[in-house]
């Protein structure tokens, strides 16, 4: 199964490719975006082109596992997604991505948000890979 992750924000997003077969996460890009509609046609291309049958999207969390009003906006993202595209959708706790991908990194040229999205696949393609 083919995934893009998203490590999403309010004007940039960070999106990562992997699959269930190679169980192995790459960046894939950062997407400016002028509004959340225009994000959603780009993802749309994405998956077309792509042939990704899931969307995991990283959820920000607050360290004690609460929401806060980024967690609120991404929720009214995702049901968009889930309203607009024909692919599933799951979330999956950030929690120190965005930190994990300020680190020096053997990527030197990737944004630190395309390295999120990336440690977020890969931290679900490693527990996918123990089901």
């Amino acid at each position: 199964m083919k995934i893009l992750a998203i490590d999403w924000g309010v004007n940039k997003t960070g999106l990562a490719v992997g699959s269930t077969e190679t169980k192995l996460a790459l960046p894939f890009s950062v997407l400016k975006q002028a509004n959340q509609s225009q994000l959603i046609q780009q993802l749309k291309k994405i998956i077309d082109d792509e042939e990704i049958e899931l969307l995991l999207v990283g959820e920000p969390k607050t360290m004690a596992g609460g929401e806060s009003q980024q967690t609120r906006l991404l929720h009214d993202f995702v049901n968009q997604l889930k309203l607009q595209l024909a692919v599933k959708v799951e979330l999956m706790d950030e929690r120190l991505t965005t930190k994990r991908s300020m680190a020096p990194s053997p990527l030197p040229t990737r944004s630190n948000d395309e390295l999120a999205a990336m440690y977020l696949l890969q931290d679900y393609l490693d527990r996918y890979n123990l089901v």
